[in-house]
């Protein structure tokens, strides 16, 4: 009779739980970059440069899509876009989206839009979309305004 040994066996047994607990830990994680809140809650990581396209859609289709760049800062759970190049309308410096993360993504969202070209108000986003691991997030106001977000 052959002996083998129990400490190869033991050894490969915890290396297969190993493996499958990192691999169930990256399945779970939804964005290449993340927050760990106090709390142990993981949200987005939005802090950083990105492209922001403002489209505009029904009553606002006659006007034409717009580019700029945002520095998103992150404090916690909250966050706020800055407009780093600016138009004539709302110039460099201006506070374009605002909000408040969770685990799935957004608690809210507020978007600084016209529905009219020349009053603004802070107005709830209605939808909004996380893909692209995070690094691509589409905001749309349900009121002919939509933002497209690529992390730079």
């Amino acid at each position: 009779m052959k002996k083998t040994s129990i400490a190869p066996v033991l050894v490969f047994v915890v290396l297969i739980a190993f493996a499958s607990v990192a691999i169930a830990q990256m399945a779970k994680q939804k964005w290449e970059k993340t927050v760990t809140l106090a709390s142990g809650e993981v949200i987005l990581d939005m802090s950083g440069e990105w492209d922001i396209l403002s489209e505009f859609y029904g009553e606002l289709s006659w006007v034409q899509p717009c580019s700029d760049l945002l520095m998103i800062t992150q404090q916690g759970n909250t966050f706020s876009a800055v407009k780093q190049i600016g138009t004539r309308f709302l110039p460099k410096g201006t506070e374009l989206i605002k909000g408040e993360l969770d685990k799935d993504g957004f608690k809210e969202v507020q978007m600084y839009i016209s529905e009219d070209g020349t009053m603004y108000a802070w107005d709830p986003c209605k939808k909004w979309e996380i893909s692209e691991n995070g690094n691509k997030i589409v905001f749309d106001g349900g009121d002919g305004v939509k933002f497209t977000l690529t992390r730079k």
